[in-house]
């Protein structure tokens, strides 16, 4: 069983597997523009502790142009693995997007998804 609140607060009972479309907006609030995810960049989705930074993320997924949808979206997905041993509780996650333009560039970061709640229950 999972919900997700119109703001992005995600609940789901621990150890369920959860698949989340996750659509890249590259217009604004007002106007949607899907993001198309190019060669090289990268999509790295994290699961934190409680005012933990995303780097140490106890949840981590990498996605690239391989990982996309039919209808070109990444489905971030959260399975029996990923939550079976998490505590009950109020954890934070967040998806960033690493943009480079060839393969020596170290690319520019940005958050796709700030940080949202994520509600495990039993």
């Amino acid at each position: 069983m999972y919900n997700m609140s119109n703001n992005g607060i995600l609940t789901m009972t621990r150890g369920d597997t959860v698949k989340l479309p996750l659509f890249l907006n590259a217009g604004d609030n007002t106007q949607f523009v899907r993001y198309c995810l190019r060669n090289l960049d990268t999509i790295y989705f994290g699961v934190m502790e409680p005012n933990a930074p995303f780097e140490k993320s106890i949840i981590k997924k990498v996605y690239t142009k391989d990982d996309l949808n039919q209808y070109g979206d990444i489905e971030v997905v959260l399975s029996l693995d990923d939550t079976q041993y998490l505590q009950p509780g109020t954890y934070y996650y967040e998806a960033k997007l690493l943009i480079k333009r060839d393969a020596q560039d170290k690319g520019v970061v940005d958050t796709v998804v700030p940080r949202r709640k994520l509600i495990i229950v039993e």
